[in-house]
């Protein structure tokens, strides 16, 4: 132990020169804000070697497909769309869109851009759906049943009850080593802004899709900083001042706050490390575990300068303080950023930032801890620390009366934890896992709103797409003229049919899109929509030919978003309404299903893309890796406990409390039906390292009342301990709790689960670990 409080008690003789340290080291890293990086878009939490990742990446190159942002026109007009100053206003957009940088027409998609089967006369030139723009009732006659024979265009670019139409506007990548949050942020701003300057009275514009869910989301989670992290910094303030009473106090710990939020910051700022989703909720953590240490320094250090004598000399009492806290401190900050450096084990870079990062916190706040507040505590002297009214005598406390019936009656103490931990236990076999991004927004949100609209009125704004290859015998693949390849083949294009057919029966489906669809109604529209002709030619010429009207009519570059020209790939575009984890994998898994019995056998190979299958396989990514973090944690905190506590009966004690409650937590989650999510999935691996502080507390307390031969050891824990055990429970508590107050459900879910979680390791603690350690004794003398 004298090892370990060797550099407070250097602290304390050259407090001048310790704080000046500190907070060179402090001035040294706050230019590193300067260089920080925001990065808080959805694709950030996928490795970029991840397969699924690899495997998207080479389907949008290959079809040179992008994320779509939809901009629909919503219209109150009688006739709905089908109304001159609504297809204005819907052409004057798309062109306004198609100007942006790097979008191009090629990449926009309206009733203005999409052509229909009629040309201009003497060419063979296709017109637009838009051109000209109906302003007679026989035009909009004539646009009403050109799209209704087109078919492929309700549900995509106009509604079923032609209410509303939609601009399909595709997002370019980001160039590599870009943030890719401030590109697409970017665009959507220009997007927004064109919107307003096109806006007409009578129509209503709205724009949704992947790509905005992801800018938005990493926008609403730093918005929420400006308000959660000001009122973490109140509410740990208020907590704090109640237990100490003392402004200078107050003042102590707010400083260590600014400190280790600029250090941190800074630290991550000059290594490049930039802000991820994961990241960004890491002041509110780092604010809410700031102050747990100061809370046990200075009511130790108000009880010694109330003793007769006020402790001795002005320094002495802080050297008594930390000569006996110096080991339980440390041990609770090392565990604490075992918990979080626990992270490091995933494969995703924003989960290791987070894991190091705040890790990296909890051991300069530990740092602090050690130095800076016994040479400030040195300085300030013991007149503007001692509290105003004393502290309650030894036997006459509220803890003493609360504890004395547990130890009474131990047995039925833990009888009765027993059955809340087994019935609660049960609860886990009903947890599942469940997330989507549109899941991150409120119910009420202007984003949440918008995507019911846009799902409600299309066929859904995120896309599966299902990538099928064909791979025949070589003397199975046909060839006409100048083309060849696998998909010649009628039989091909008929089993992509079916394939279409099935995805498009699923409930979880909004509509389907594909080859097929395309182009058999090519096919009844080059065939003067003769009944009977949208089907598949009977012969690989008539194929062919069928592909070369296809490109005249539509473009090169549609065709290439359906089939590749090798002819041997083609993409199907499952569009779903709400792309929630679970559902997504029961389609999937059907649609895997349904290859190996239908598309295998036939030599076709079935694999996904696009963000939904980018997002399934990010999902449990993440919380496989906090599976592995939890178990990393608890060996990681156990040998550290069981060296510095020379114990392995102190190990496996100081552990319990915060398992246990990790055990409850889920078992409340899976009785209330809470699903395990991204953010929910963190909490195992915190509560472990922040919540064993308190069992570390109250077992050195027992140790040290052992030491001193008191009869009732446990007892004393419960006077001495038990305040700043609970000040520290309810100051952490209500600093996660202030995340319930965040735009994003996701951390408003982490902020209660991790206040309950807290809340729990606090009860198992005092109410569990006391009356279980008073049948014996809880180890020999402490060691260090």
């Amino acid at each position: 132990m004298r090892r370990l409080d060797r550099l407070s008690q250097w602290s304390i003789r050259r407090p001048r020169a310790a704080l000046a340290i500190l907070c060179g080291a402090v001035l040294l890293a706050a230019p590193g804000l300067l260089r920080l990086r925001v990065r808080t878009d959805g694709r950030a939490l996928v490795p970029s070697g991840d397969p699924a990742v690899r495997f998207d990446a080479e389907v949008r190159e290959r079809f040179a497909l992008r994320d779509p942002i939809v901009v629909l026109v919503e219209t109150s007009h009688p006739d709905g769309v089908y109304n001159a100053a609504t297809l204005r206003h819907l052409a004057r957009l798309t062109g306004a869109l198609a100007g942006l940088d790097a979008i191009g027409w090629d990449n926009v998609m309206s009733l203005a851009t999409e052509h229909r089967d009629r040309v201009f006369p003497g060419t063979l030139r296709f017109r637009s759906f838009l051109d000209p723009i109906p302003d007679t009732p026989a035009l909009v006659a004539q646009l009403r049943s050109d799209v209704a024979a087109a078919g492929i265009l309700t549900g995509t670019l106009v509604s079923a009850d032609g209410k509303a139409a939609a601009i399909f506007v595709g997002v370019p990548a980001a160039p590599p080593g870009a943030a890719l949050a401030l590109d697409r942020a970017a665009l959507y701003r220009r997007i927004a802004r064109l919107v307003e300057v096109h806006r007409d009275p009578s129509d209503r514009v709205i724009v949704a899709g992947a790509p905005v869910a992801e800018t938005l989301l990493g926008i609403h989670i730093l918005e929420d900083l400006k308000l959660l992290v000001p009122a973490t910094i109140a509410v740990i303030t208020l907590v704090f001042w109640r237990g100490c009473r003392r402004l200078w106090g107050t003042v102590t710990v707010l400083v260590k706050v600014a400190a280790t939020l600029l250090w941190t910051f800074g630290v991550m700022g000059w290594l490049g490390a930039p802000v991820y989703l994961t990241t960004a909720v890491l002041p509110v953590i780092l604010v809410s575990i700031c102050l747990a240490d100061e809370i046990h320094i200075f009511m130790q250090y108000q009880r010694y300068l109330a003793e007769p004598g006020g402790g001795g000399e002005p320094p002495a009492a802080v050297r008594a303080t930390m000569r006996l806290l110096a080991l339980p401190i440390t041990l609770a900050c090392l565990v604490t950023a075992i918990g979080f450096f626990s992270f490091l084990a995933s494969a995703l870079a924003p989960v290791r930032a987070f894991g190091l990062f705040a890790g990296v916190g909890v051991l300069f706040e530990l740092l602090w801890s050690l130095t800076a507040v016994p040479a400030t505590l040195a300085l300030l002297g013991p007149a503007r620390m001692r509290r105003p009214t004393p502290f309650a005598p030894a036997g006459a406390g509220v803890f003493r009366r609360i504890a004395a019936p547990l130890l009474r009656h131990r047995r039925a103490s833990l009888a009765f934890l027993a059955l809340v931990t087994v019935s609660l236990a049960w609860g886990t076999r009903r947890l599942y896992v469940q997330d989507s991004w549109v899941d991150g927004f409120a119910l009420g949100s202007p984003f949440r709103r918008a995507t019911e609209e846009v799902n409600r009125q299309l066929l859904g704004t995120h896309v599966l797409l299902a990538h099928l290859r064909f791979s025949p015998p070589p003397e199975r693949i046909p060839e006409a003229g100048s083309r060849r390849g696998p998909l010649l083949a009628p039989e091909a294009l008929e089993s992509i049919g079916a394939f279409e057919s099935f995805a498009r029966a699923r409930p979880q489906v909004g509509g389907v899109l594909g080859p097929y669809s395309q182009l058999t109604a090519v096919s009844y529209l080059f065939l003067a929509r003769r009944e009977g002709a949208r089907s598949i030619p009977a012969t690989p010429r008539r194929v062919a030919r069928l592909l070369e009207v296809f490109e005249l009519a539509r473009g090169e570059r549609r065709r290439r978003e359906l089939i590749d020209d090798g002819l041997e790939r083609a993409v199907v575009s499952i569009y779903l309404k709400d792309a929630n984890y679970r559902d997504t994998a029961a389609l999937m898994g059907a649609l895997r299903g349904y290859e190996r019995a239908r598309l295998l056998p036939r030599g076709t190979h079935l694999a996904f893309a696009g963000d939904v299958a980018v997002s399934q396989a990010m999902i449990p990514a993440i919380v496989d890796t906090q599976v592995a973090s939890t178990a990393l944690a608890l060996l990681g905190s156990c040998l550290v406990l069981c060296l510095l506590f020379r114990s392995l009966w102190l190990g496996i004690c100081a552990l319990l409390p915060s398992a246990v409650a990790v055990v409850w937590v889920l078992g409340a989650m899976g009785w209330g039906g809470i699903p395990l999510g991204v953010a929910t999935s963190m909490f195992c691996a915190i509560t472990l390292g922040v919540g064993e502080d308190y069992a570390i507390h109250f077992l050195y307390r027992i140790r040290q009342a052992r030491q001193a031969g008191r009869p009732d050891p446990v007892l004393a824990a419960f006077e001495v301990a038990g305040p700043a055990i609970v000040s520290d429970t309810l100051a952490i508590s209500l600093g996660f709790a202030v995340l319930l107050a965040s735009s994003v459900p996701a951390n408003a879910r982490l902020g209660l689960v991790m206040a309950v979680a807290l809340l729990a390791c606090c009860t198992l603690t005092l109410a569990g670990l006391g009356p279980a350690l008073s049948f014996g004794t809880a180890g020999g003398p402490v060691e260090g």
